[in-house]
């Protein structure tokens, strides 16, 4: 095997091994995952969510130690001897990287053996010795309902089969599975657990990607710290879509505390607003007539819980991009009306005029006064001084 070909090789196979443990979407759409293969033996993760668990985690580990020695039978045993340090086509069986191959043979050969023998310590006595039964044995009460991790066992399984659960994909190898009574993380080789009645739960930082700016789409990410009260379970985080905050808060029996320094969207309608309220920062803002100041006990129109913040105050040039004066049907129009809305409301009403299918031109389209119909656009928008 030549140099060229070796490196080809070792590229290809490290980006199978990647798609084998952490599975694209069309890996798993096509249903060429370790879960789907071996499915047979796993068993119903729907009868027993447990037990599944159990299995599917130990046979992650014992397939994934496999690859090394798939890579050496493949790779190592037909590689190019000068590659090894020797001269005259010899390779010298002391040369440093004959020494660092010679290490990785015997480390991907034991680790298989090592991840077999551990299961098998496992599995004894009903699989009792897994780390995931000793998990839930800590949340066994004696001779109570819970005797032993067996009872836990049985009470998730359970309610896993309740049609009240929420299950989030966090990414292709963890979900969040909230029951009743339990918050469950999953991962590829393990699974966290916390008893909601002896949890707190808080949400201590948010994370935005844009996915298209023009058309105000992001994509945000919530991270939540889960801290178990109860001695000997440690705590956990886990990562949801900001979108799916509102399903886990209302399986949740507890409150969920959000810090002060998290701000997360949870609609499109959200990121318009905030991307609105900017833009009216930069606008002129309106001084009001000592006569016609607005009252402390007045109340947004529409919220009725805000006070009026924003006037309606023509300030365009009424041209297009290229500086062509508009006809008369799309310039905009005086308004009248004194301030009787905030700008979250006024922000708000903006978008539910607009056409939901070109967020990308909200901002350049123009409205119609809540109150007297007049057309404005978001540069007629001014805040009260």
């Amino acid at each position: 095997m030549s140099q060229e070909s070796a490196i080809v090789f070792t590229i290809f196979y490290a980006l199978l091994c990647f798609c084998i443990v952490y599975p694209s979407t069309e890996f798993v759409s096509a249903g060429l995952t370790v879960d789907h293969v071996f499915s047979s033996t796993l068993g119903s993760e729907a009868m027993s969510f447990v037990q599944h668990h159990i299995r599917r985690t130990s046979l992650n580990l014992m397939v994934h130690s496999l690859l090394p020695v798939m890579y050496i039978r493949v790779y190592f045993m037909q590689f190019d001897q000068q590659s090894a340090g020797g001269t005259d086509g010899e390779p010298d069986p002391y040369s440093p990287l004959a020494l660092v191959w010679k290490g990785l043979i015997v480390a991907a050969v034991l680790l298989p053996g090592l991840v077999a023998g551990a299961i098998y310590y496992w599995s004894r006595k009903g699989w009792e010795n897994h780390p995931i039964a000793k998990r839930l044995a800590l949340f066994s009460d004696g001779n109570g309902q819970l005797p032993d991790w067996k009872a836990v066992a049985a009470n998730i399984n359970s309610e896993y089969r309740r049609d009240d659960k929420v299950v989030i994909r966090m990414n292709p190898v963890s979900r969040v599975v909230v029951t009743e009574s339990w918050i469950i993380k999953t991962g590829p080789y393990w699974i966290n657990i916390a008893k909601q009645d002896d949890t707190a739960l808080i949400a201590y930082k948010s994370d935005t990607h844009d996915v298209s700016q023009e058309a105000f789409e992001t994509v945000q990410y919530v991270n939540i710290a889960v801290k178990p009260t109860r001695p000997g379970i440690r705590e956990f985080s886990i990562r949801i879509n900001a979108l799916d905050f509102k399903d886990l808060q209302d399986r949740i029996n507890r409150p969920i505390t959000i810090l002060s320094s998290v701000k997360f969207h949870r609609s499109v309608l959200e990121r318009f607003v905030d991307v609105f309220k900017e833009q009216v920062s930069h606008n002129p803002t309106y001084r009001l007539e000592s006569n016609a100041a607005v009252d402390s006990a007045d109340s947004c129109f529409a919220c009725m819980q805000a006070q009026p913040n924003i006037k309606i105050q023509k300030n365009c040039l009424d041209v297009d991009e290229a500086g062509v004066p508009l006809p008369e049907a799309q310039c905009c129009q005086v308004c009248n009306c004194r301030p009787m809305w905030c700008i979250d409301c006024v922000a708000k009403w903006f978008a539910s005029r607009q056409n939901q299918s070109e967020r990308e031109s909200w901002l350049q389209q123009k409205c119609t006064c809540p109150m007297c119909r007049a057309r404005f656009c978001v540069l007629d928008v001014c805040y009260i001084e």
